[in-house]
Formats: structure tokens, C-alpha cells, sequence
């Protein structure tokens, strides 16, 4: 068995290194569209009223979340009672595991669908109409994602077909033999 983990730390220090590629990827397509000033302005206009746009921030972590699990049950039928959901008080980070061996591609999938759908679709669509709302949202959600993307990169050598296990007390996975 082969572990791909990292602490809860060290993902939300590692995290900030993925921030520069996502803030670059969606500044430079936004501002040859929009303008280079607009990129920030858009969001302050887009967020309208702050407190809403935080409340939206708090469900849209929970979904997060549940979006993980969701992609997991359905894609490798683990069973939703196996599936189980918490908070990491010490680093503020809420988190799903499932303890159910999962196939390596559906891991993967289960991983990255909270940043594609609440990240990259909503910034795709704010590409298309310029809207700030969708922008800040997509945006922050991608920037969210960034554990996540971590996973996927410690995962990048791992061969399809492979039986993974969530790690219960750490970022990532065991590769089972």
C-alpha cells in the first residue's frame, strides 16, 4: 500500500501555490475580454450585498462537500451510509471521507467535480455574459478546489484501475496492492 497524502496543513500551505496559476488562468482570459481593471471591479460590483454573498460562500462549501460525495456514490456505488462528513477545527477546514475502496479514475472524477462545477462553469459563464457575481463565485470556489487539486496531482502517476481508500485523517489516498 502506497500513500498519496499531505496534512491538512501542509494542503492549505501547498494550497497557496496552486492560487497563482488559477488567479493567472482566470485574470488574463477576463481581462483580454473585459479589460485589465475590470477583472476586480467586476466582482466588488458583482457581490452586491457582502452578507449574502458570504451566507452563499457557507452553503456553497457545504455543497462542496456533498458534491464529493455525491460523484463518489454514484460513480463507484459506495454505499451513502459509508460516506461520512466533518470539520477539521484546527485548520478550519471541513471535509468527506469514504473509507470504501474506490477505482482510481472514479476518485479522481469524485475529487475534481466540486471545482468544475462550482468553479470553472460558473467562471465560463461569467466569461460569456460578464457577470461580476459569477465571477467572485467561481473564482472563489476554484481558489476552494485548490486541495483538491493538490489530490489530483499527487494522483498523476497512478494507473487507472487501481482501488484507492480516502485517507481518514490526512489529504488524499492509499493505493491499495
Amino acid at each position: 500500500m502506497k500513500k498519496y497524502t499531505l496534512s491538512f496543513l501542509e494542503a492549505n500551505m501547498y494550497s497557496l501555490l496552486v492560487y497563482i496559476p488559477i488567479i493567472v488562468g482566470y485574470y488574463v482570459p477576463y481581462g483580454l475580454l473585459y479589460g485589465w481593471s475590470s477583472f476586480g471591479l467586476d466582482i466588488i460590483q458583482g457581490l452586491g450585498n457582502p452578507l449574502f454573498f458570504l451566507i452563499i460562500i457557507f452553503i456553497g462549501i457545504t455543497v462542496h462537500e456533498f458534491i464529493h460525495a455525491v460523484s463518489w456514490w454514484w460513480l463507484d456505488d459506495i454505499p451513502w451510509k459509508k460516506i461520512h462528513f466533518g470539520f477539521k477545527w484546527k485548520v478550519l477546514t471541513p471535509y468527506v471521507h469514504c473509507p470504501e475502496p474506490v477505482e482510481v479514475s472514479n476518485y479522481r472524477w469524485g475529487v475534481a467535480m466540486p471545482g468544475i462545477v462550482l468553479g470553472i462553469v460558473p467562471y465560463l459563464l461569467a466569461l460569456i455574459f460578464r457577470n461580476g457575481w459569477l465571477l467572485g463565485f467561481g473564482f472563489f470556489f476554484t481558489l476552494a478546489a485548490s486541495g483538491d487539486i493538490l489530490i489530483l496531482w499527487l494522483l498523476r502517476n497512478v494507473k487507472s484501475g487501481k482501488k484507492v481508500q480516502d485517507h481518514s485523517d490526512l489529504v488524499g489516498c492509499k493505493v491499495l496492492e
